[in-house]
């Protein structure tokens, strides 16, 4: 009887072990997904929104069209010409995004790094990259989609706040 009583305690013992260890592994694996240490953030996402929408000096038909910025980005991806400036778009669209960029850095004192990327489809295929500041403290980020004729264009903003 007395044998029969151990070997009962002995399989729960093992239960509890077992179940232990496979909720260690869980947590490991949902740590190891979160390796980034990028937050989104509705500041950022508000941000990369209100640049998207700045108007440009660039008119790719006629002059009075400008263009804001995420139709320039359309246009630089088409390859296509500022009418108006006698400049390649992706040339004035680098212009202006450093522009705009280091104002936000200059203006914004706990801002002390960025990192804008425009890309197709995935991240190896580079259209536009710009970056100022040394990255210390939080890092949050957000991108945007553009539907173009010819795929997707995918804007990425990541910012490093100062810690405070």
């Amino acid at each position: 009887m007395k044998a029969k009583r151990s070997q009962q305690e002995m399989v729960g013992f093992v239960l509890i072990v077992v179940l232990v260890v496979i909720g260690m592994l869980i947590f490991l694996v949902i740590s190891v997904r979160k390796s980034s240490d990028e937050t989104k953030s509705v500041e950022v996402e508000n941000m990369l929104a209100g640049i998207m929408k700045q108007t440009t000096n660039c008119a790719i038909v006629y002059e009075p069209d400008y263009d804001n910025v995420k139709d320039l980005v359309k246009s630089c991806y088409e390859n296509e010409k500022c009418s108006n400036l006698d400049k390649m778009a992706c040339d004035y669209l680098n212009e202006t995004l450093k522009e705009i960029m280091d104002t936000i850095l200059e203006t914004e004192s706990v801002i002390n790094a960025y990192q804008l990327k425009i890309f197709r489809d995935t991240e190896d295929s580079e259209i536009l990259k710009i970056e100022a500041g040394m990255c210390e403290g939080v890092v949050a980020g957000a991108q945007e989609v553009i539907l173009a004729d010819s795929g997707k264009i995918i804007i990425r903003l990541k910012v490093c706040y100062s810690k405070s």
